[in-house]
């Protein structure tokens, strides 16, 4: 499962960089690397013939894409009664984390 998690995530991430320079909006890159990695999880579980979970592969490939550092801050800035920056670093960071969520489950619903 590490390997393919890799491989997903290699790709997954490539492809949101791409896209990236076209959209510059992080929900639609994120979108768009999760739809990839999710893609890839299926490919690599059902045809390589390796005893691999996509379940497991999408929760590795995942990982470099979830906004935690944003978030730790929007938690600090909203404890430190900066409640306007820390509430736009929250929402941006729970819409990006939708967005991943959106796009794997895009991903799992055409391969089914």
């Amino acid at each position: 499962d590490a390997f393919g998690a890799a491989i997903a995530t290699l790709l997954g991430f490539s492809f949101s960089l791409y896209v990236e320079k076209f959209v510059r909006i992080p929900f639609v890159t994120a979108f768009a690397g999760a739809f990839v990695f999710g893609l890839i999880a299926q490919f690599w579980a059902r045809y390589t013939g390796f005893p691999s979970t996509a379940d497991l592969i999408i929760a590795g490939a995942v990982m470099p894409f979830v906004p935690g550092i944003a978030l730790t801050n929007a938690v600090r800035d909203i404890m430190t009664n900066h409640i306007n920056s820390g509430m736009s670093k929250m929402f941006e960071s729970l819409l990006i984390t939708l967005a991943l969520g959106a796009g794997t489950s895009v991903a799992l619903v055409l391969m089914t």
